[in-house]
């Protein structure tokens, strides 16, 4: 890699640093300090919500203010079809879900504590907080943060360096506040967000990628797992009937996209 992209990647890498400790400095030294004089509720939005993406998204923004930018290639746009949503939901949920759940059986082996939200945090007191934010919220404010102004600052190295480097920095702050096989697990879902936000040149479809990975990821499988017969029905789906469509669907969408650009080379030759 050349100095020049070494430098890009360390920038964007220090603009979601930035964001991050931002986020979680506030969460350790200045939260603590509400306690007893506001209320919960307050205190989770101010810590969740407001200044994770106000000072958080402010300060990596200037970080990267003023990096060049790499020009959408409008002739080659995909349009974004429910199809296309559905073949990407599809395609992020058998790759994601297996890597998550093999994370989390090896973690139960050793012994170790499983990463994630629980069932008693997203269903109990603070219900509504929770759909607000794993819903509408994140969706909406972690792809404007990864998909846009990350990504777009690393297309200047190439389509698939970004993606993969946009992914792996969504993966690394999901593994310190959710566990390991969560960032394996968000790595893969970087990895199709990116594709479709540079395939498709829009961020709204990451965004309903996004809702709909957190509603299956999030609320079903823990409703499902409030018995051991749907837990074992979540493992079947999760690990055999969901994957096998999931990886048709990859290996056409990658042959199909070589086949364009070979034809594309052919037509400049």
């Amino acid at each position: 890699m050349k100095k020049n992209n070494i430098l890009i990647v360390l920038r964007v890498f220090a603009a979601l640093a930035a964001w991050f400790i931002i986020y979680k400095c506030y969460g350790a030294f200045i939260d603590p300090l509400l306690e007893g004089n506001v209320s919960v509720s307050i205190r989770m939005i101010l810590s969740r919500m407001v200044v994770p993406y106000t000072l958080g998204l402010g300060a990596a923004y200037l970080i990267v203010r003023g990096m060049p930018m790499e020009k959408d290639s409008s002739d080659s746009l995909l349009s974004v079809t429910p199809g296309l949503i559905f073949k990407a939901f599809l395609i992020q949920m058998g790759l994601s879900m297996p890597a998550i759940m093999i994370g989390n059986m090896i973690l139960k082996v050793l012994g170790k504590p499983l990463g994630g939200m629980s069932r008693e945090e997203i269903f109990g007191e603070h219900f509504v907080f929770y759909i607000v934010l794993l819903l509408i919220f994140n969706p909406i404010m972690e792809e404007v943060l990864f998909r846009k102004l990350a990504l777009d600052k690393l297309l200047v190295l190439g389509e698939v360096p970004a993606i993969f480097i946009s992914a792996a920095f969504f993966g690394l702050p999901h593994a310190y506040s959710q566990g390991v096989p969560q960032m394996f697990g968000t790595f893969v879902l970087g990895l199709v967000w990116a594709y479709v936000r540079i395939k498709t040149g829009k961020l709204w479809p990451c965004m309903v990628l996004h809702m709909l990975f957190n509603l299956y990821g999030a609320y079903f499988t823990l409703f499902m797992a409030g018995s051991t017969v749907t837990a074992f029905a979540m493992v079947g789906l999760n690990m055999i009937i969901l994957p096998i469509p999931a990886v048709i669907l990859l290996i056409l969408t990658m042959s199909r996209s070589s086949s364009k650009a070979s034809g594309k080379s052919e037509a400049v030759c």
